[in-house]
Protein backbone atom coordinates (compact mmCIF):
# COMPACT_ATOMS: atom_id res chain seq x y z
CA UNK A 1 0.00 0.00 0.00
CA UNK A 2 2.04 2.78 -1.34
CA UNK A 3 0.23 5.83 0.75
CA UNK A 4 0.15 4.40 4.01
CA UNK A 5 2.70 6.29 5.03
CA UNK A 6 2.43 9.41 2.78
CA UNK A 7 1.20 11.81 5.98
CA UNK A 8 3.59 10.83 7.98
CA UNK A 9 6.56 11.01 5.43
CA UNK A 10 4.62 14.34 4.44
CA UNK A 11 5.60 15.63 7.80
CA UNK A 12 9.55 15.43 7.48
CA UNK A 13 8.64 17.78 3.97
CA UNK A 14 6.45 20.27 6.26
CA UNK A 15 8.87 20.75 8.85
CA UNK A 16 11.37 22.06 6.42
CA UNK A 17 9.13 24.55 5.43
CA UNK A 18 8.27 26.39 9.08
CA UNK A 19 10.87 28.51 8.77
CA UNK A 20 9.07 30.59 5.35
CA UNK A 21 5.38 29.81 7.08
CA UNK A 22 6.88 31.68 10.38
CA UNK A 23 7.20 34.51 8.25
CA UNK A 24 3.85 34.93 7.83
CA UNK A 25 1.01 36.99 9.83
CA UNK A 26 -1.95 34.48 8.57
CA UNK A 27 -1.78 30.75 9.73
CA UNK A 28 -2.11 28.25 6.38
CA UNK A 29 -3.76 25.45 5.70
CA UNK A 30 -0.07 23.63 5.57
CA UNK A 31 0.65 25.00 9.06
CA UNK A 32 -2.41 23.92 10.18
CA UNK A 33 -2.27 20.71 8.27
CA UNK A 34 1.45 20.32 10.04
CA UNK A 35 0.45 20.98 13.79
CA UNK A 36 -2.17 18.34 13.20
CA UNK A 37 -0.04 15.78 12.02
CA UNK A 38 2.17 16.45 15.48
CA UNK A 39 -0.82 16.99 18.08
CA UNK A 40 -4.18 15.47 16.74
CA UNK A 41 -4.89 12.80 19.31
CA UNK A 42 -7.35 11.36 18.01
CA UNK A 43 -4.44 10.40 15.00
CA UNK A 44 -1.70 9.10 17.70
CA UNK A 45 -4.48 7.17 19.13
CA UNK A 46 -4.80 5.34 15.75
CA UNK A 47 -1.17 5.08 15.32
CA UNK A 48 -0.68 3.60 18.79
CA UNK A 49 -3.73 0.87 17.87
CA UNK A 50 -1.91 -0.04 14.09
CA UNK A 51 1.20 -0.36 16.21
CA UNK A 52 -0.74 -2.91 18.44
CA UNK A 53 -2.06 -4.84 15.80
CA UNK A 54 0.52 -5.36 13.59
CA UNK A 55 1.90 -7.61 16.55
CA UNK A 56 -1.00 -10.14 16.18
CA UNK A 57 0.89 -11.51 13.27
CA UNK A 58 3.68 -12.12 15.57
CA UNK A 59 1.70 -13.71 18.13
CA UNK A 60 0.24 -15.80 15.51
CA UNK A 61 3.34 -16.92 14.27
CA UNK A 62 5.10 -17.62 17.27
CA UNK A 63 3.28 -21.38 18.24
CA UNK A 64 4.84 -22.17 14.69
CA UNK A 65 8.53 -21.32 15.75
CA UNK A 66 11.02 -23.26 18.19
CA UNK A 67 10.51 -22.51 21.56
CA UNK A 68 13.46 -22.64 23.71
CA UNK A 69 14.04 -22.56 27.95
CA UNK A 70 16.48 -22.38 30.21
CA UNK A 71 16.18 -23.01 33.47
CA UNK A 72 18.35 -22.71 36.92
CA UNK A 73 18.31 -24.47 40.30
CA UNK A 74 20.06 -23.96 43.52
CA UNK A 75 18.92 -25.13 47.03
CA UNK A 76 20.62 -25.58 50.35
CA UNK A 77 19.19 -28.53 53.03
CA UNK A 78 20.29 -28.80 56.38
CA UNK A 79 18.39 -31.87 57.84
CA UNK A 80 18.54 -32.73 61.75
CA UNK A 81 17.24 -36.01 63.36
CA UNK A 82 16.97 -37.77 66.47
CA UNK A 83 15.60 -41.15 66.59
CA UNK A 84 15.87 -44.03 69.66
CA UNK A 85 17.61 -47.17 68.71
CA UNK A 86 18.13 -50.53 70.92
CA UNK A 87 21.90 -51.30 71.10
CA UNK A 88 23.23 -54.81 73.29
CA UNK A 89 25.88 -53.56 76.77
CA UNK A 90 28.72 -55.40 77.02
CA UNK A 91 27.16 -57.33 79.60
CA UNK A 92 24.39 -58.32 76.84
CA UNK A 93 21.54 -56.54 78.22
CA UNK A 94 19.68 -54.34 76.16
CA UNK A 95 20.01 -50.44 75.98
CA UNK A 96 18.04 -47.75 74.11
CA UNK A 97 19.85 -44.86 73.27
CA UNK A 98 19.17 -41.82 71.14
CA UNK A 99 20.83 -41.64 67.22
CA UNK A 100 21.63 -38.18 65.74
CA UNK A 101 22.14 -37.46 62.10
CA UNK A 102 23.33 -34.20 60.82
CA UNK A 103 23.01 -33.97 56.83
CA UNK A 104 24.11 -30.78 54.81
CA UNK A 105 23.61 -30.70 51.38
CA UNK A 106 23.88 -28.01 47.75
CA UNK A 107 22.48 -28.70 45.14
CA UNK A 108 22.28 -26.53 41.70
CA UNK A 109 21.91 -27.65 38.10
CA UNK A 110 20.12 -26.47 35.26
CA UNK A 111 18.21 -27.55 32.42
CA UNK A 112 17.96 -26.31 29.01
CA UNK A 113 15.17 -27.61 26.80
CA UNK A 114 13.50 -27.46 22.73
CA UNK A 115 10.40 -27.75 21.07
CA UNK A 116 9.08 -27.75 17.70
CA UNK A 117 5.88 -27.97 16.50
CA UNK A 118 6.03 -30.50 13.55
CA UNK A 119 2.14 -30.72 12.60
CA UNK A 120 -0.33 -28.20 13.97
CA UNK A 121 -3.27 -27.22 11.53
CA UNK A 122 -4.92 -25.11 13.66
CA UNK A 123 -2.08 -22.83 14.48
CA UNK A 124 -1.62 -22.81 10.93
CA UNK A 125 -4.79 -21.54 9.92
CA UNK A 126 -3.98 -18.48 12.69
CA UNK A 127 -1.05 -17.49 11.57
CA UNK A 128 -2.78 -16.65 7.83
CA UNK A 129 -5.29 -15.31 9.95
CA UNK A 130 -2.92 -13.28 11.83
CA UNK A 131 -1.21 -11.85 8.39
CA UNK A 132 -4.78 -10.58 7.14
CA UNK A 133 -5.07 -8.33 10.61
CA UNK A 134 -1.98 -6.83 10.05
CA UNK A 135 -3.26 -5.86 6.88
CA UNK A 136 -6.55 -4.71 8.08
CA UNK A 137 -4.39 -2.44 10.22
CA UNK A 138 -2.26 -0.68 7.80
CA UNK A 139 -5.94 -0.13 5.59
CA UNK A 140 -6.90 1.27 8.80
CA UNK A 141 -4.13 3.40 9.23
CA UNK A 142 -3.89 4.70 5.60
CA UNK A 143 -8.07 5.45 5.84
CA UNK A 144 -7.17 7.40 9.24
CA UNK A 145 -4.75 9.56 7.39
CA UNK A 146 -6.94 10.40 4.42
CA UNK A 147 -9.62 11.00 7.44
CA UNK A 148 -6.91 13.53 9.00
CA UNK A 149 -6.82 15.35 5.83
CA UNK A 150 -10.38 15.74 5.35
CA UNK A 151 -10.94 17.39 9.14
CA UNK A 152 -8.72 19.76 8.55
CA UNK A 153 -9.72 21.37 5.50
CA UNK A 154 -13.28 20.67 7.06
CA UNK A 155 -12.19 22.62 10.24
CA UNK A 156 -9.84 25.14 8.28
CA UNK A 157 -12.99 26.17 5.74
CA UNK A 158 -15.46 26.43 8.83
CA UNK A 159 -13.56 29.52 10.18
CA UNK A 160 -13.25 30.36 6.31
CA UNK A 161 -17.01 30.10 6.22
CA UNK A 162 -18.24 31.25 9.76
CA UNK A 163 -15.85 34.56 9.03
CA UNK A 164 -17.90 35.48 5.87
CA UNK A 165 -21.36 34.24 7.12
CA UNK A 166 -20.10 37.19 9.72
CA UNK A 167 -18.96 39.58 7.65
CA UNK A 168 -22.38 39.12 5.79
CA UNK A 169 -24.04 39.65 8.25
CA UNK A 170 -22.53 42.64 9.47
CA UNK A 171 -22.89 44.20 6.26
CA UNK A 172 -26.46 43.72 6.61
CA UNK A 173 -26.72 44.64 9.86
CA UNK A 174 -24.83 48.31 8.42
CA UNK A 175 -27.27 48.50 5.45
CA UNK A 176 -30.46 48.02 7.41
CA UNK A 177 -29.25 50.84 10.16
CA UNK A 178 -28.96 53.33 7.53
CA UNK A 179 -31.92 52.57 6.05
CA UNK A 180 -33.94 52.98 9.21
CA UNK A 181 -32.37 56.20 9.75
CA UNK A 182 -33.20 57.34 6.31
CA UNK A 183 -36.53 55.82 6.74
CA UNK A 184 -37.34 58.19 10.13
CA UNK A 185 -35.71 61.30 7.93
CA UNK A 186 -38.39 60.43 5.81
CA UNK A 187 -40.70 60.12 8.05
CA UNK A 188 -39.87 62.90 10.08
CA UNK A 189 -41.22 65.20 6.73
CA UNK A 190 -44.35 63.27 6.55
CA UNK A 191 -42.62 61.51 3.02
CA UNK A 192 -43.57 57.94 4.38
CA UNK A 193 -46.26 56.45 7.00
CA UNK A 194 -44.94 54.84 10.32
CA UNK A 195 -45.46 51.45 9.18
CA UNK A 196 -42.42 52.02 6.89
CA UNK A 197 -40.42 53.04 10.35
CA UNK A 198 -42.03 49.58 12.14
CA UNK A 199 -40.83 47.87 8.77
CA UNK A 200 -37.08 49.10 9.05
CA UNK A 201 -36.84 48.59 12.60
CA UNK A 202 -37.93 45.01 12.66
CA UNK A 203 -35.73 44.22 10.08
CA UNK A 204 -32.21 46.31 11.87
CA UNK A 205 -33.34 43.75 15.07
CA UNK A 206 -33.66 41.11 12.86
CA UNK A 207 -29.84 41.80 11.70
CA UNK A 208 -28.92 42.26 14.62
CA UNK A 209 -30.06 38.65 16.05
CA UNK A 210 -28.22 37.09 12.99
CA UNK A 211 -24.53 39.06 13.53
CA UNK A 212 -24.86 37.82 17.02
CA UNK A 213 -25.71 34.13 16.01
CA UNK A 214 -22.57 34.41 13.25
CA UNK A 215 -20.25 35.99 16.15
CA UNK A 216 -20.89 32.50 18.28
CA UNK A 217 -20.68 30.06 15.36
CA UNK A 218 -17.06 31.65 14.67
CA UNK A 219 -15.93 31.14 18.07
CA UNK A 220 -17.64 27.81 17.55
CA UNK A 221 -15.64 27.10 14.35
CA UNK A 222 -12.29 28.33 16.45
CA UNK A 223 -12.77 25.72 19.33
CA UNK A 224 -13.24 23.04 16.68
CA UNK A 225 -10.03 23.78 14.63
CA UNK A 226 -8.18 24.25 17.96
CA UNK A 227 -8.98 20.59 18.78
CA UNK A 228 -6.70 19.48 15.28
CA UNK A 229 -3.66 20.97 16.87
CA UNK A 230 -3.93 22.25 20.73
CA UNK A 231 -3.59 26.05 19.52
CA UNK A 232 -6.15 28.89 19.14
CA UNK A 233 -6.38 30.39 15.60
CA UNK A 234 -7.29 33.53 14.98
CA UNK A 235 -5.86 34.77 11.71
CA UNK A 236 -6.02 32.81 8.77
CA UNK A 237 -5.65 32.86 4.97
CA UNK A 238 -8.37 33.23 3.07
CA UNK A 239 -9.46 31.64 -0.17
CA UNK A 240 -8.75 33.46 -3.35
CA UNK A 241 -11.88 35.09 -5.07
CA UNK A 242 -9.98 33.76 -8.56
CA UNK A 243 -10.11 30.30 -7.23
CA UNK A 244 -12.56 28.64 -9.77
CA UNK A 245 -13.90 25.00 -8.93
CA UNK A 246 -13.45 22.31 -11.70
CA UNK A 247 -15.04 19.24 -12.95
CA UNK A 248 -13.67 15.78 -11.69
CA UNK A 249 -10.88 14.28 -13.70
CA UNK A 250 -11.57 11.86 -15.28
CA UNK A 251 -14.90 13.28 -15.70
CA UNK A 252 -16.77 9.61 -16.03
CA UNK A 253 -18.77 8.58 -13.18
CA UNK A 254 -18.35 5.06 -13.42
CA UNK A 255 -14.15 5.35 -13.83
CA UNK A 256 -14.55 7.20 -9.78
CA UNK A 257 -16.54 3.63 -8.62
CA UNK A 258 -13.95 1.72 -10.33
CA UNK A 259 -11.40 3.72 -8.14
CA UNK A 260 -13.23 3.49 -4.74
CA UNK A 261 -13.59 -0.61 -5.57
CA UNK A 262 -9.90 -0.85 -5.97
CA UNK A 263 -8.43 1.77 -3.54
CA UNK A 264 -10.77 2.83 -0.99
CA UNK A 265 -9.10 1.84 2.24
CA UNK A 266 -11.77 1.26 4.73
CA UNK A 267 -13.61 -1.23 2.00
CA UNK A 268 -9.89 -2.87 1.86
CA UNK A 269 -9.91 -3.02 5.59
CA UNK A 270 -13.10 -5.11 5.36
CA UNK A 271 -11.86 -7.11 2.93
CA UNK A 272 -9.00 -8.23 5.10
CA UNK A 273 -11.15 -8.31 8.06
CA UNK A 274 -13.90 -10.73 6.26
CA UNK A 275 -10.39 -13.09 5.15
CA UNK A 276 -8.74 -12.95 8.70
CA UNK A 277 -12.64 -14.16 10.03
CA UNK A 278 -12.38 -16.79 7.16
CA UNK A 279 -8.79 -18.13 8.40
CA UNK A 280 -9.73 -17.85 11.82
CA UNK A 281 -12.56 -20.16 11.32
CA UNK A 282 -10.71 -22.64 9.67
CA UNK A 283 -8.26 -22.15 12.85
CA UNK A 284 -11.14 -23.04 14.97
CA UNK A 285 -12.46 -26.16 13.34
CA UNK A 286 -9.37 -27.49 12.73
CA UNK A 287 -8.92 -27.61 16.83
CA UNK A 288 -9.93 -31.34 17.06
CA UNK A 289 -7.54 -32.61 14.80
CA UNK A 290 -4.28 -33.74 16.49
CA UNK A 291 -0.94 -31.93 17.19
CA UNK A 292 2.73 -33.45 16.54
CA UNK A 293 5.53 -31.76 17.88
CA UNK A 294 9.69 -32.65 18.34
CA UNK A 295 11.27 -32.22 21.78
CA UNK A 296 14.80 -32.11 23.23
CA UNK A 297 15.60 -31.78 26.74
CA UNK A 298 18.92 -31.67 28.66
CA UNK A 299 19.63 -30.89 32.34
CA UNK A 300 22.82 -31.33 34.94
CA UNK A 301 23.20 -31.25 38.52
CA UNK A 302 25.25 -31.77 40.92
CA UNK A 303 24.69 -32.44 44.85
CA UNK A 304 27.86 -32.03 47.55
CA UNK A 305 27.56 -31.99 51.55
CA UNK A 306 28.32 -33.80 54.72
CA UNK A 307 26.84 -36.18 56.50
CA UNK A 308 27.49 -37.27 60.22
CA UNK A 309 25.96 -39.65 62.87
CA UNK A 310 25.91 -39.81 67.03
CA UNK A 311 26.90 -41.62 69.00
CA UNK A 312 28.59 -44.32 66.31
CA UNK A 313 31.20 -41.30 65.38
CA UNK A 314 31.79 -42.15 62.62
CA UNK A 315 31.09 -40.07 58.86
CA UNK A 316 29.33 -42.31 56.61
CA UNK A 317 30.10 -41.50 52.65
CA UNK A 318 29.24 -38.06 51.40
CA UNK A 319 25.83 -37.16 49.88
CA UNK A 320 27.74 -36.33 46.65
CA UNK A 321 25.97 -37.00 43.49
CA UNK A 322 26.29 -35.69 39.66
CA UNK A 323 23.60 -36.23 37.59
CA UNK A 324 23.29 -35.55 33.36
CA UNK A 325 20.09 -36.21 31.22
CA UNK A 326 19.83 -35.71 27.30
CA UNK A 327 16.59 -36.61 26.17
CA UNK A 328 14.81 -36.21 22.57
CA UNK A 329 11.06 -37.13 21.71
CA UNK A 330 8.29 -36.59 19.74
CA UNK A 331 4.44 -35.39 21.15
CA UNK A 332 1.50 -36.11 19.46
CA UNK A 333 -1.87 -34.70 21.33
CA UNK A 334 -5.20 -35.14 20.35
CA UNK A 335 -7.85 -32.87 21.87
CA UNK A 336 -10.77 -35.36 23.22
CA UNK A 337 -13.06 -32.81 25.14
CA UNK A 338 -12.22 -29.65 26.77
CA UNK A 339 -15.94 -28.52 28.45
CA UNK A 340 -17.37 -27.94 24.84
CA UNK A 341 -14.89 -24.49 24.38
CA UNK A 342 -13.49 -26.03 21.23
CA UNK A 343 -16.75 -26.64 19.67
CA UNK A 344 -18.33 -23.55 20.79
CA UNK A 345 -15.14 -21.66 19.59
CA UNK A 346 -15.68 -23.09 16.28
CA UNK A 347 -19.35 -21.83 16.38
CA UNK A 348 -18.70 -18.69 17.33
CA UNK A 349 -15.59 -18.19 14.79
CA UNK A 350 -17.90 -19.20 11.93
CA UNK A 351 -20.86 -16.39 12.77
CA UNK A 352 -17.84 -13.52 13.40
CA UNK A 353 -16.41 -15.11 9.35
CA UNK A 354 -20.82 -14.27 8.73
CA UNK A 355 -20.75 -10.96 10.02
CA UNK A 356 -17.51 -9.98 8.78
CA UNK A 357 -19.08 -11.50 5.23
CA UNK A 358 -21.85 -9.15 5.20
CA UNK A 359 -19.76 -5.75 6.58
CA UNK A 360 -17.63 -6.23 3.82
CA UNK A 361 -20.72 -6.55 1.58
CA UNK A 362 -22.51 -3.60 2.68
CA UNK A 363 -19.47 -1.27 3.04
CA UNK A 364 -19.10 -2.34 -0.47
CA UNK A 365 -22.51 -1.39 -1.53
CA UNK A 366 -22.27 1.87 0.38
CA UNK A 367 -18.62 3.04 -1.04
CA UNK A 368 -20.31 2.56 -4.67
CA UNK A 369 -23.22 4.62 -3.56
CA UNK A 370 -21.06 7.44 -1.58
CA UNK A 371 -18.50 7.68 -5.32
CA UNK A 372 -21.42 7.85 -7.65
CA UNK A 373 -22.90 10.60 -5.30
CA UNK A 374 -20.17 12.63 -4.24
CA UNK A 375 -19.40 12.31 -8.17
CA UNK A 376 -22.93 13.72 -9.10
CA UNK A 377 -22.71 16.40 -6.04
CA UNK A 378 -19.09 17.88 -6.92
CA UNK A 379 -20.79 18.15 -10.53
CA UNK A 380 -23.20 20.49 -8.90
CA UNK A 381 -21.04 22.49 -6.79
CA UNK A 382 -19.34 23.48 -9.94
CA UNK A 383 -22.51 24.61 -11.57
CA UNK A 384 -23.93 25.76 -8.60
CA UNK A 385 -20.42 28.18 -7.79
CA UNK A 386 -20.53 29.88 -11.45
CA UNK A 387 -24.81 30.41 -10.94
CA UNK A 388 -24.48 31.79 -7.40
CA UNK A 389 -21.54 34.11 -8.77
CA UNK A 390 -24.13 35.58 -11.50
CA UNK A 391 -26.70 35.72 -8.80
CA UNK A 392 -24.77 38.32 -7.09
CA UNK A 393 -24.41 40.56 -9.85
CA UNK A 394 -28.33 40.03 -10.43
CA UNK A 395 -29.49 41.25 -7.12
CA UNK A 396 -27.20 43.83 -6.88
CA UNK A 397 -28.59 44.97 -9.96
CA UNK A 398 -32.20 44.50 -8.39
CA UNK A 399 -31.32 46.60 -5.14
CA UNK A 400 -30.30 49.44 -7.58
CA UNK A 401 -33.36 48.87 -8.99
CA UNK A 402 -35.00 48.96 -5.82
CA UNK A 403 -33.51 51.45 -4.20
CA UNK A 404 -33.94 53.85 -7.34
CA UNK A 405 -38.03 53.25 -7.39
CA UNK A 406 -37.96 53.81 -3.69
CA UNK A 407 -36.75 57.13 -4.05
CA UNK A 408 -39.23 57.91 -6.48
CA UNK A 409 -42.14 56.39 -4.12
CA UNK A 410 -42.93 53.18 -6.86
CA UNK A 411 -41.57 51.11 -4.20
CA UNK A 412 -42.06 50.81 -0.34
CA UNK A 413 -39.70 50.12 1.92
CA UNK A 414 -40.25 46.81 2.53
CA UNK A 415 -39.45 46.22 -1.30
CA UNK A 416 -36.14 47.71 -0.08
CA UNK A 417 -35.76 45.59 2.71
CA UNK A 418 -35.98 42.22 0.67
CA UNK A 419 -34.11 43.18 -2.01
CA UNK A 420 -30.97 43.93 0.35
CA UNK A 421 -31.47 40.27 2.21
CA UNK A 422 -31.65 38.80 -1.64
CA UNK A 423 -28.10 40.19 -2.18
CA UNK A 424 -26.43 39.45 1.27
CA UNK A 425 -28.32 35.86 0.82
CA UNK A 426 -26.42 35.54 -3.00
CA UNK A 427 -23.23 36.85 -1.37
CA UNK A 428 -23.33 34.24 1.17
CA UNK A 429 -24.90 31.25 -0.69
CA UNK A 430 -21.98 31.91 -3.43
CA UNK A 431 -19.18 31.64 -0.22
CA UNK A 432 -20.31 28.70 1.12
CA UNK A 433 -21.13 26.87 -2.30
CA UNK A 434 -17.06 27.06 -3.33
CA UNK A 435 -16.55 25.89 0.34
CA UNK A 436 -18.69 22.82 0.11
CA UNK A 437 -17.22 22.44 -3.74
CA UNK A 438 -13.81 21.89 -1.99
CA UNK A 439 -15.09 19.54 0.71
CA UNK A 440 -16.85 17.41 -1.50
CA UNK A 441 -14.26 17.24 -3.73
CA UNK A 442 -11.92 15.99 -0.93
CA UNK A 443 -14.32 13.57 0.25
CA UNK A 444 -14.93 12.30 -3.54
CA UNK A 445 -11.09 11.66 -3.60
CA UNK A 446 -11.15 10.07 0.09
CA UNK A 447 -13.89 7.47 -1.20
CA UNK A 448 -11.36 6.46 -4.25
CA UNK A 449 -8.47 6.06 -2.03
CA UNK A 450 -6.93 8.81 -4.05
CA UNK A 451 -6.72 11.87 -1.71
CA UNK A 452 -3.15 12.65 -0.26
CA UNK A 453 -0.85 15.44 1.12
CA UNK A 454 -0.47 16.95 -2.25
CA UNK A 455 -4.18 18.00 -2.39
CA UNK A 456 -3.44 19.67 0.76
CA UNK A 457 -0.73 21.66 -0.80
CA UNK A 458 -2.90 22.42 -4.21
CA UNK A 459 -5.29 23.93 -1.87
CA UNK A 460 -3.13 25.43 -0.16
CA UNK A 461 -1.80 27.80 -3.50
CA UNK A 462 -5.23 28.97 -3.64
CA UNK A 463 -5.08 30.70 -0.66
CA UNK A 464 -4.11 34.73 0.01
CA UNK A 465 -3.48 36.61 3.08
CA UNK A 466 -6.77 37.74 4.53
CA UNK A 467 -7.26 41.70 3.37
CA UNK A 468 -7.16 44.22 6.01
CA UNK A 469 -10.11 45.21 8.01
CA UNK A 470 -12.26 47.99 7.14
CA UNK A 471 -12.83 50.75 9.27
CA UNK A 472 -16.71 50.18 10.01
CA UNK A 473 -15.33 46.30 10.80
CA UNK A 474 -12.61 47.77 13.71
CA UNK A 475 -15.38 49.83 15.25
CA UNK A 476 -17.65 47.31 15.67
CA UNK A 477 -15.34 45.10 16.92
CA UNK A 478 -14.20 47.74 19.40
Amino acid sequence: MPALHRPLQFLALVVTTSAFSAVASADTLVDIYELALENDAQLKAQVAQYNADIELEKLALAPLLPQARAGYSYTDSENDSTRPNVTVTPEGTLDQIDVTSETSTETDGYDVSLSQTLFDLSAWFGWKAGKETSRQAEANLSAAQQDLIVRVVQSYFGVLRAQDNLRASQAQERAFERQLEQTRQRFEVGLIAITDVYEAQAAYDLAQVTRIRDENALDVARERLSVLTGKRHDNLEVLAEAFEPKKPDPIERDAWVEFALENNFNLQAAQYAEEAARQNAKARKLAHAPTVSGTAQYSESETTGSRFQDPAGIFNFPPDQERDVTAFGIEVNLPLYSGGAISANRRRAAQEFIAARENRINLSRNTVTEARSLHLTVLSDVAQVAARKQSIVSSKSALDATQAGYEVGTRNVVDVLNAQNTLFAAQRDYANSRYDYILNMLRLKEQAGLLSPEDVYRLDSSLVEPPPPTASEDSEEE
